[in-house]
């Protein structure tokens, strides 16, 4: 075996197509592309040199598909302030180091939902070419939503003499590889159930899907309650995101119109996870991740498109390790382990990029994969167990 060929053992391998777990399969890499994928019979047909996973399942590299890569999990307030505002030499050490975090779970790419000063689009346009961090950016700069609503945190809000469609096309920069619309408030954690009111009309966001394909870009919309979504699929952007309380009847529309839903559950978790037990939003917090649980699993009864995103960022949601959180809570809601995979790799990646060549594991493929210790009776658990990443061929952990 030359130089630029590598080849591994595999103990167990989930493809990224939602097909079964196969056990067993050497994998074969030319330089940044996968060549072969071929079942191992005997150890006699491996070649004179290889890579031995045979105690890992190998999988596509990840993709968090909703995350907010300047800002950490961090809980104070002070700090959570600063990371909102603060200039790019101060963001851009925190950024690197997410991604590093990232790339310790096995993700190799993820779709950044804005920030302030649209820092990771800037990082993305500057930094990225010179393969210092070798973790594929989809950044949408800014998030755009009405003066005086939600949103501030993302950036742009919409001047009053502007409507939303003309706000996207003058906003667009290069290196965009989406539009993040902001359709509703944030969950109460005060009153289980509350919901906020839409802050585009249909007309609106109908126009906005105009001019982001007009620009040959897709709208991922944050929205929770049944209008704000309602509203928002009907219009046909592309991705609803969160979607907390959203109703069956908009689940049966996100499935008839191919909507894709990216729940992040986790949110709701993390919320519940670091609030006293004694303090009544604890409660609330259990309860709209409870109700999640139960709308994704409704989900995917009616085979709604679900990708994986976490929202890392959000207090107590951190980068990476938050990928294992939603993985199990997708399992939890009903997805096998393989389903799971495929939620995070190439139903994420057709979101994404659907003229990329990546996404799962299988020959022509981009070699992006990662060997994780245990079989797939051992996930989400071993996520966090990583023995090798690969990203364009290339091991880089």
């Amino acid at each position: 075996m030359n130089s630029q060929e590598t080849a591994i053992k595999a103990g167990w391998l989930i493809d990224g197509s939602g097909s079964e777990a196969v056990k067993n399969c050497l994998i074969t890499i030319k330089q940044d592309k996968i060549h072969s994928v071929t079942p191992i019979k005997n150890d006699s047909a491996l070649p004179s040199e290889y890579i031995d996973c045979s105690d890992c399942t190998v999988i596509p590299g990840l993709i968090d598909s909703h995350t907010h890569l300047t800002i950490s999990g961090r809980l104070e307030p002070e700090i959570r302030d600063m990371h909102l505002t603060d200039e790019y030499d101060s963001a851009e050490p925190r950024l690197k180091q997410h991604i590093r975090d990232y790339l310790d779970y096995g993700v190799s790419a993820v779709r950044d939902g804005g920030d302030f000063h649209a820092h990771v689009l800037k990082y993305k346009n500057e930094f990225q070419d010179k393969k210092e961090l070798p973790l594929t950016i989809y950044a949408a700069g800014n998030g755009f939503h009405k003066k005086g609503r939600y949103g501030q945190l993302l950036g742009m809000y919409i001047d009053p003499e502007k409507d939303l469609a003309q706000a996207i096309l003058e906003s667009f920069k290069p290196g965009m590889d989406h539009i993040k619309v902001v359709n509703s408030g944030v969950n109460s954690l005060s009153k289980f159930g509350r919901e906020t009111s839409p802050q585009y009309t249909l007309e609106e966001l109908k126009n906005a899907v105009k001019a982001a394909d007009s620009i040959g870009l897709k709208i991922m919309v944050h929205a929770n309650g049944k209008l704000p979504v309602q509203l928002a699929v009907e219009a046909g952007c592309h991705s609803i995101e969160h979607g907390f309380f959203i109703g069956d009847d908009n689940l049966k529309r996100m499935a008839d119109n191919g909507t894709v839903w990216c729940p992040t559950i986790c949110t709701m978790k993390a919320y519940r996870d670091i609030s006293d037990p004694d303090n009544p939003q604890h409660s609330i917090a259990e309860q709209n991740m409870l109700h999640q649980l139960e709308q994704v699993k409704r989900g995917i009864e009616l085979g709604i498109k679900i990708v994986l995103g976490t929202d890392a960022g959000c207090p107590g949601v951190y980068h990476g390790k938050s990928v294992g959180e939603e993985f199990g809570l997708l399992m939890e809601a009903g997805y096998s382990v393989e389903e799971t995979v495929k939620s995070a790799t190439s139903a994420a990646m057709e979101l994404v990029d659907n003229e990329s060549d990546n996404g799962t594991v299988t020959e022509g493929m981009t070699a992006d994969l990662v060997a994780i210790k245990g079989s797939p009776a051992d996930f989400p658990g071993s996520l966090k167990d990583i023995k090798g990443v690969w990203i364009k061929g290339k091991k880089i952990r």
